[in-house]
């Protein structure tokens, strides 16, 4: 079996995980996008041909292309793409799309003979350089024929088939509102350490060893906040929690699919810090930024 794939989107992630494809064997083609971009891409390796025609001429049939875009972008890269695809070709959406949106693609793709796999992905960039956590919706023998690519791109044991089309971005959904009710609470019982750090002579850089390691809470989170407190960036960011991508579908989450309280807590509370900036919300920022490198907002 001949390893190769079209990859568009070589953003935070994207970049990293073709890195990491490419470390594996594999040949990976993307499409010029920018000068910056481009010359990104060869850095590591990665073919760049200039439009999706010579995409298509690169691959062998039964292709497969990977989209690692923003969710707002993939009906517009697609409208773009599929002209260029033969049947039997597949497009494996590994971004944060809504899963309703991935159900009209599941179905308008087979209309056109041709597969979609939806693929929520987590771990920010450090899983997207060194494996990812992957978890695919669509039919099995799709699944079955790509499935090398997503044990290239994970961690041990940290992908699988969960589900039929559409499964992938609904379990990667409901994976980010526990993510959600995960950082808020950490965040929370740190803001309360914070706050009594002078009557007990509390060191929040000690408190975060023993939390960081073996403990109930020990987690990637806890870790990445400790990093945030090491670079001093808790101080040079104000308390306000940036809109995220994600941030309607957990609004969806809240309204259409079930009693979801600690969710309900978590948005409140970053929607919160955009009204009153806070301690808690620096938090939140840092751990955002420290796993995904998603906007932070510095003081003026």
């Amino acid at each position: 079996m001949k390893k190769e794939l079209g990859f568009i989107g070589l953003g935070r992630m994207g970049l990293n995980m073709t890195t990491l494809l490419i470390e594996k064997g594999y040949r990976v083609i993307t499409v010029s996008r920018s000068e910056k971009s481009d010359a990104a891409a060869s850095k590591v390796g990665v073919e760049v041909v200039a439009d999706y025609a010579a995409l298509k001429e690169s691959l062998a049939p039964e292709r497969l292309v990977w989209l690692m875009v923003p969710g707002e972008a993939v009906e517009g890269v697609m409208e773009e793409l599929l002209p260029h695809l033969d049947p039997g070709d597949t497009v494996v959406d590994g971004g944060n799309s809504f899963y309703q949106k991935s159900l009209a693609r599941h179905k308008s793709l087979e209309e056109k003979e041709l597969n979609f796999l939806d693929c929520g992905t987590s771990g920010g960039m450090e899983g997207a350089r060194h494996g990812a956590s992957i978890m695919v919706g669509g039919q099995p023998e799709v699944f079955d024929r790509h499935e090398h690519v997503f044990a290239a791109l994970a961690a041990e044991n940290a992908y699988a088939r969960v589900g039929n089309p559409g499964a992938g971005h609904f379990v990667k959904m409901i994976h980010n509102g526990i993510e959600y009710g995960m950082m808020g609470a950490i965040a929370e019982g740190v803001t309360v350490l914070h706050e009594h750090e002078e009557e007990f002579g509390i060191d929040l850089k000690e408190v975060l060893k023993p939390y960081e390691h073996e403990s109930i809470i020990t987690s990637k989170l806890v870790s990445w906040l400790r990093e945030a407190y090491d670079e001093g960036q808790i101080d040079m960011i104000t308390g306000e929690v940036p809109t995220g991508e994600t941030e309607f579908e957990m609004e969806h989450i809240i309204a259409e699919l079930g009693d979801v309280k600690v969710l309900e807590a978590a948005l409140a509370q970053r929607k919160g810090t955009r009204e009153k900036a806070s301690y808690l919300g620096k938090l939140v920022a840092a751990m955002r930024n420290q796993f995904g490198g998603h906007k932070v907002i510095k003081p003026e």
